[in-house]
């Protein structure tokens, strides 16, 4: 399998979770559309990395998460870039080296496997059998879809119309301080 040392999870990762490398290092193994791969750091840094890249980190990514889906969730969802719809959710504690982070847009199908064991459908033909009930992981599927939705709706809500000020103001410091007033329409600003 090839070892990659640069890698940012992208619209085309599906799936990556930890393994122990030859010298017992903790790197990655990454499905990515078609291909897979190692990545020469943990999940943990490898999500850290990719965060930084888009103007994050991991932790204000679950500082985020936690404000917005309450501190009743164990295991939070994360965004990674909202334009290229990248939602990331856990199996386990991040912390965990066991841990499988799914993209939430790669997860087509959940078929349970008896009491303990669900089947998750992919993109790209991919199928993966974990040891997890499958209402569990449809649980954590649907916050993933939560924090989604919630952030969507901020973003969409928050879309201001530049409209040009019939006034206008004028802010100047005084004496250490701002002054504010509005602008007379027929008084124009000298520089």
């Amino acid at each position: 399998m090839d070892l990659m040392y640069d890698y940012l999870i992208n619209e085309k990762t599906v799936l990556f979770y930890g393994v122990l490398y030859e010298n017992g290092e903790l790197f990655t193994h990454v499905i990515d559309q078609d291909d897979e791969f190692l990545v020469a750091m943990s999940p943990v840094q490898l999500i850290d990395k990719s965060l930084i890249s888009y103007g994050s980190s991991i932790k204000g990514a679950l500082h985020s998460s936690a404000q917005l889906l309450g501190k009743n969730h164990r295991m939070y969802p994360i965004k990674i870039d909202a334009c290229l719809d990248i939602w990331l959710f856990p199996t386990k504690s991040y912390k965990n080296e066991t841990c499988i982070w799914f993209a939430l847009n790669h997860v087509k199908r959940i078929l349970p496997l008896g009491i303990k064991f669900t089947k998750v459908c992919l993109s790209y033909g991919h199928t993966i059998e974990i040891v997890m009930r499958e209402s569990a992981f449809r649980e954590k599927r649907l916050t993933a879809e939560e924090l989604k939705e919630k952030i969507t709706t901020n973003t969409k809500n928050s879309m201001n119309f530049m409209v040009e000020p019939k006034k206008g103001f004028v802010i100047k410091e005084e004496k250490g301080k701002y002054k504010c007033r509005v602008r007379n329409k027929d008084k124009v600003m000298k520089d």
